[in-house]
């Protein structure tokens, strides 16, 4: 069996099991077809909603190329991302891994390369972006993922329990339904699989808050995306409305490495968060 075909489908719009990743599946619900085109398969539901439809639109120009989005603006976060995250949910009995809403996918390259056993499956919600950015990642990584899946992070076309690894960062802030991609997320972990996502937690202090808050419905606005400020409280509120046991901490940094202290600072400036859950 190859990598690909170890990966079990849902079907996103009725949820019958649609069996191994192959060509030309057919859901034997609601009869719809499946297939990959130009090494990226569409699982993504029939109705999308419209800041679905927006993220996808938002990349119909190629804009910068790969090596430039990795390299210029994406370095540090390559850097933490091998260094900092992949070591807690990537091991030698690591068999598959997902990433959810990737864009660039460097995620799913990074794991290849340090468990080459590994299923990696690298999904987001633009097949667009996959097709013109993430694939030509993995080939400069020197690992592409054995799967580019165009996928809603609220209705992961997955069947349930298969990924030991899952990791997302700076996505579901983005999300219609946040909760519900929580809750998904935790559906598709292996037992004792482990998902690590990373987020941007907004200042609380009011006058800050309120003018992140403006900007970033702004920018959502005339992009007809979904993204919108969350403090770190809402973090945790999110979490416990998915009902998952999942924790949630303050990114350390360089200069501030102290939770309290990044908590404190988190008053009139962004930080990071790490959101952990095990299966």
């Amino acid at each position: 069996m190859t990598s690909a075909a170890a990966v079990r489908l849902r079907c996103p719009d009725c949820g019958k099991d649609l069996g191994a990743l192959a060509a030309g599946i057919a859901c034997p619900g609601c009869a719809r077809t499946f297939a990959s085109d130009d090494g990226v398969w569409d699982l993504r539901p029939a109705a999308l909603g419209a800041e679905q439809t927006a993220e996808d639109a938002a990349h119909a120009e190629p804009g910068k190329p790969t090596w430039r989005r990795l390299f210029d603006h994406k370095r540090h976060w390559l850097e933490w991302c091998d260094q900092r995250w992949l070591p807690e949910i990537v091991g030698p009995r690591t068999r598959t891994f997902l990433e959810v809403g990737g864009g660039l996918c460097y995620a799913s390259a990074l794991a290849k390369a340090r468990a080459p056993g590994v299923c990696a499956v690298a999904t987001d919600i633009s097949p667009r972006y996959l097709r013109r950015h993430a694939r030509e990642t993995g080939t400069i990584l020197g690992a592409p993922a054995d799967v580019y899946a165009a996928a809603d992070a609220e209705r992961l076309p997955f069947e349930d329990g298969q990924f030991d690894a899952v990791y997302s960062q700076i996505v579901l802030y983005r999300l219609p339904d946040p909760v519900r991609a929580v809750r998904e997320i935790r559906r598709v972990l292996a037992p004792g699989g482990r998902w690590v996502g990373i987020e941007r937690a907004s200042p609380w202090a009011p006058p800050f808050h309120t003018r992140e808050a403006r900007l970033m419905g702004a920018r959502a606005a005339a992009a007809g995306l979904g993204e919108r400020p969350f403090t770190y409280r809402e973090w945790i509120a999110l979490l416990r409305d998915a009902g998952v046991a999942a924790t949630i901490a303050p990114v350390p940094g360089s200069r501030v490495r102290h939770p309290a202290l990044r908590h404190l600072l988190n008053g009139t400036r962004a930080i990071y968060v790490a959101l952990r859950l095990t299966g």
